[in-house]
């Protein structure tokens, strides 16, 4: 099938209100019949463009996963030392995923039922996430913010830094173990970096 623009606005329309049902309800309780309602359609319009309801769901996470990391991307980039990038990409994504909370802590359950089924949505933006982390550290050292040490561990260090701050996300939406992770990140950032310079 060759996607036009038309099928791209429909397939975002799906998107859109399964979202809003999703946070609703969850993904049990939402169907087919319950998406293609709230568009105004019938359900043969779902079932051209997604197989299931946990098609759309992935297609869901994985936007708003998208719109998560270019948020986080855009004010990395906007700053000017390696320190303030590392910063600005544990705080803004703390940040942004405490507005879209709503929709993580309504299906926790259900996601922690499928962690194994929703692996295969993380890799990629794992990988998106690594390789940006990565590229703060190579712009720490050729700026001589970092020690030199921490060259011969970049294959592994990116990785570490964002599994520890995936582990606090994971803590504070599934378990809401911390509260004002806003504040105490900044403290936990600056003793990293420490750990990091010269």
């Amino acid at each position: 099938m060759i996607a036009t623009a038309k099928d791209e606005i429909i397939k975002d329309d799906i998107l859109k209100e399964a979202q809003k049902l999703f946070q609703q309800f969850g993904l049990k309780k939402t169907t087919m019949e319950d998406i293609a309602r709230s568009m105004g359609k019938g359900k043969s319009t779902l079932y051209y463009y997604y197989c299931s309801k946990e098609e759309i769901f992935d297609a869901v996470i994985v936007r708003e996963m998208q719109e998560v990391f270019n948020l986080v991307k855009s004010n990395v980039d906007k700053e000017i030392t390696a320190e303030k990038k590392l910063t600005s990409f544990a705080l803004t994504k703390i940040k942004v995923l405490q507005k879209r909370a709503n929709l993580y802590r309504i299906v926790k359950g259900e996601i922690q039922e499928s962690v194994r089924c929703m692996k295969h949505l993380y890799t990629a933006y794992d990988l998106q996430e690594t390789n940006l982390v990565k590229e703060i550290l190579s712009f720490g050292l050729q700026n001589n913010e970092f020690t030199p040490a921490i060259r011969t561990e970049l294959d592994l260090l990116p990785s570490v830094i964002v599994s520890s701050l995936r582990g606090l996300e994971r803590d504070m939406f599934i378990s809401d173990r911390y509260h004002n992770m806003e504040t105490r990140l900044g403290s936990i950032i600056t003793i990293m970096i420490r750990g990091l310079k010269k």
